[in-house]
Formats: structure tokens, sequence, C-alpha cells
């Protein structure tokens, strides 16, 4: 079975950190990324499983340019969007450009990577 890569964008060099370290311990290969410009350039040119992104990078509503290039350009990848609020107007937009799930930053590492498997197994089903 091939490494599954992952998109990683988050703003926060802490948090992309810790994140980058938790996924890569459970062996996937993570990109990450810390805006829009370099994230939107990498999904034009490299293939990817997963993608992880923040809502707000760096102005809300940018993570949504991410989940909306990589719904066209990788379909068949699971996109998460990580919110400090998941009620927000803007992830009800994540929705709409068809994230698999919206996550509050809260979560558990263990929970998250839990998640990205199953969606994973999901999207290699349908």
């Amino acid at each position: 079975m091939a490494i599954q890569r992952v998109l990683l964008a988050e703003d926060d060099e802490a948090v992309r950190s810790m994140l980058q370290t938790a996924l890569e311990r459970d062996g996937f290969q993570v990109v990450a990324v810390a805006s829009v410009k370099h994230g939107l350039s990498l999904i034009a040119e490299e293939q990817f499983d997963v993608l992880l992104s923040d809502l707000d990078l760096p102005r809300a509503g940018d993570g949504l340019a991410l989940v909306g290039a990589m719904r066209n350009t990788h379909p068949q990848a699971v996109t998460l969007v990580l919110s400090g609020d998941p009620f927000l107007e803007e992830a009800s937009c994540a929705l709409r450009l068809e994230a698999d799930a919206i996550l509050a930053k809260s979560i558990e590492i263990a929970s998250l990577r839990r998640l990205i498997h199953e969606k994973l197994a999901t999207a290699w089903i349908l």
C-alpha cells in the first residue's frame, strides 16, 4: 500500500508542527504549508489523498479556497477543515464546497487520525 499524502495548511507554526509530527508518526507523508498561495500551487502540481486545512488562512475564508481547489483538482481526496468555531458562516460554506468534515481545533490527535483513516477507507470504496 502506498504512503498516503496529506496537505496540511495551517498558519500557526506550533499547531502546524504538532499536527505534522502526529500525522507523520501515524505513517502519513505530510506536506505542510502556512499560506493559501503555497497550498494552491502544490494542489496544482502534486497528488494528495487528504487536505487538512485551517479555515482562517490568514484571512477568514481562505481555507475555503483550498477546499475548492482540492475538490476540483483531486475530487477523490478527503477534505477536512479545522475551525476555531465550527458554527461560523464560513464553516457552512465549506460544507457546501463538499468538505468531508469540519473539525473544532480542540480535536484530539487520536480522533483526527482515526477520522482520516475512516474517511480514506470510505473514499476508496465509493
